[in-house]
């Protein structure tokens, strides 16, 4: 087996209580990498088609990539792989953090969960040992106590745990998986599915070290990128400072963050909102920073909030996107409830993206009495009323009143609601999408629709193409040049590049931010000097590729159509805004999908990866025997 890989792979079975380990096979793991690459090749084989997304069948994954556990930079991230509840398609959602670096110390590269526990049950995994334990007593238990309860339990500090909180045991679509007390696989509902199977938990303890093939070129490749990004001015620099909250003021002056659910952009949309914006509002709260598993960076950070209106105590700094939902989604200006409400998030389970557009959503309806206080149980959801968010939230978590109408996410509660409200339901394929206006970028729509799941701000690096010429790493074939950010045509075949890239490093085991925006991560080097292997960069965009076209037909195979997944209107500018700084701007997004599809060697109209694409990737006999 080549390094950087632990060499096998759990599965278990809840409805059996079967256990078992298979030796990882190198070839898959050269195909198909590892995240959510080996993840697509596993659940493509071994689980039928239109599976319930809730039910015994569909295989939940924990996975890791090459890459994780090493020294290499950001080299700690998992990846959590279903079919997604949410969309009806392929799921998946990465965290960071440590438990992905434990779970390769323990012995594996993933474990697949099938089944469904008659009582609720925890994983323990220790050095390649791998036991089903009772969680009874932690069914309930919000996530920090989870983590806490088993470290205690098991006697170790150094236990990492993934787990699932109250809105994920009440199977909210809308929800995720906690690790290391605030770190989220938090999309694709894949917290509900694990709450479906009675899987409170996955515990890991190793002491294994990952080997690697040239670790002197490792540690230079390693030194190079942190001296380097040291001295590099804008994102870089405002990670390492500040971490993503300090996107925030820039964002919403910019336009790059929606707001009002979506209908508005620019400062002038969202009057009093400069010291609600300001990176100090989260960071004067800061008492520590954090980074996750081999990272130089630590954008993350602990707060500890014993003032105000909601005194939270010590929880976890808010990110962009948790600020974005909570705050100039919903004209929300109250610093105090953005601590609160991202900490009821943490510790229920919920996704902050899609909660806040949720109770965005459900303010528009308010609005336009769509919905009336008779509906909402009392709650004025007026704009910006902070209260009113908090006291949803928590009907949303327990699935009380209009809360279990809002606990899955916009599409499915405007279904129940009926009438205009889907009108006011952003999502795209079914899922809340990232704040990252289409608008600012138009090439985040190509992502936002063609990606296997939609909706993600994290699945569209052609977005860089837009904001101009630079690299996505420092390999020739990732240069990008100067495009016009609102011309459509010519912009396919560097999408389809940049989306290939992405596969392979999020596949690794490695984190977006340096990988795609920093420019001079080495990913093609540090997966040779990790591996062993000769892989050049037109190897790694065709791996690429074949993960991409395998997520692509896993949505096919269970009926999900691609001229069902498109843009809401507002967010193509259909009608136009009429102030701000995109006044009169409609983006075509047609364009740039239709010409993404054809670089991909993908149906422009359809999606369908074509036979000749299919044999170049070697995928046609995987496709024959289990499309």
């Amino acid at each position: 087996m080549a390094n950087g890989y632990a060499g096998a792979i759990g599965f278990v079975d809840l409805t059996t209580g079967d256990i078992r380990t298979e030796k990882l096979d190198e070839t898959l793991a050269r195909n198909f990498i590892g995240g959510q690459g080996i993840g697509v090749r596993t659940l493509f084989a071994k689980q039928p088609a239109k599976t319930d997304p809730l039910g015994p069948a569909n295989i939940l994954g924990f996975t890791t990539g090459p890459l994780t556990g090493t020294k290499t930079p950001t080299g700690g991230r998992y990846m959590a792989v279903c079919k997604s509840p949410l969309t009806g398609g392929w799921g998946e959602a990465n965290s960071g953090g440590f438990f992905g670096s434990e779970l390769k110390a323990a012995g594996l590269d993933a474990v697949f969960v099938s089944g469904r526990a008659e009582k609720p049950q925890y994983l323990l995994i220790q050095d390649g040992k791998l036991e089903l334990c009772d969680a009874a007593h932690l069914w309930g238990r919000d996530t920090i106590e989870t983590e806490a309860s088993l470290q205690e339990t098991i006697g170790d500090k150094k236990l990492r745990v993934a787990c699932i909180g109250p809105a994920s045991e009440r199977l909210s679509l809308i929800s995720g998986i906690a690790n290391d007390g605030g770190r989220f696989a938090a999309r694709s509902g894949v917290g509900a599915v694990m709450g479906a199977k009675q899987l409170k938990a996955v515990a890991v303890r190793g002491t294994n070290r990952v080997s690697v093939a040239d670790a002197a070129r490792l540690k230079q490749l390693n030194k190079d990128f942190i001296d380097e990004i040291r001295e590099m001015p804008g994102f870089p620099e405002l990670l390492l400072k500040q971490g993503t909250c300090g996107l925030t003021a820039n964002a919403v002056a910019s336009g790059m963050t929606p707001i009002k659910n979506w209908q508005l952009s620019g400062q002038q949309a969202y009057p009093g909102s400069e010291e609600f914006t300001a990176p100090e509002s989260i960071l004067k709260y800061q008492t520590r920073k954090y980074a996750c598993a081999n990272c130089p960076i630590g954008c993350g950070g602990i707060v500890n909030v014993n003032e105000g209106r909601y005194p939270v105590g010590e929880t976890h700094k808010p990110e962009y996107e948790t600020i974005g939902a909570f705050g100039p989604m919903c004209l929300n200006t109250d610093t105090d409830s953005i601590f609160k409400l991202n900490d009821m998030c943490n510790r229920s389970g919920l996704d902050t993206i899609s909660a806040g557009t949720v109770l965005a959503f459900a303010m528009e309806c308010y609005e336009k009495q769509i919905i009336t206080k008779g509906d909402t149980g009392g709650i004025e959801l007026t704009w910006g009323n902070a209260d009113a968010m908090v006291a949803m939230l928590e009907k949303m978590i327990q699935r009380e009143g209009f809360g279990d109408v809002l606990a899955d996410g916009v599409k499915t509660a405007a279904l129940k609601i009926g009438g205009d409200a889907a009108e006011c339901a952003m999502h795209v394929g079914g899922q809340e999408p990232g704040f990252h206006n289409t608008l600012f970028l138009p090439s985040r729509a190509t992502g936002y629709i063609c990606d296997p799941t939609p909706g993600r701000h994290t699945a569209s690096p052609m977005a860089r193409i837009d904001g101009g010429p630079g690299a996505y790493a420092p390999y020739p074939e990732m240069k990008i040049g100067e495009f016009e950010r609102y011309s459509y045509t010519g912009k396919g075949p560097l999408s389809a590049t940049a989306s290939n890239y992405l596969q392979v490093g999020a596949s690794a085991g490695v984190c977006l931010m340096p990988m795609m925006f920093f420019g001079n991560f080495a990913l093609v080097d540090f997966l040779n000097a990790v591996t062993g292997w000769d892989v050049s960069v037109a190897e790694v965009l065709e791996t690429g590729a074949r993960i991409m076209a395998l997520r692509q037909i896993f949505n096919l195979r269970e009926g999900l159509q691609a001229k069902d997944i498109q843009l809401p209107a507002r967010m193509a500018g259909r009608p136009p805004q009429t102030e701000g700084p995109f006044a009169n701007i409609t983006i075509d997004a047609d364009t740039l999908v239709r010409e993404y599809r054809q670089a991909m060697g993908w149906d422009s109209e359809t999606g369908q990866p074509a036979d000749s694409t299919l044999e170049k990737l070697n995928l046609t006999e995987l496709v024959r025997d289990f499309g």
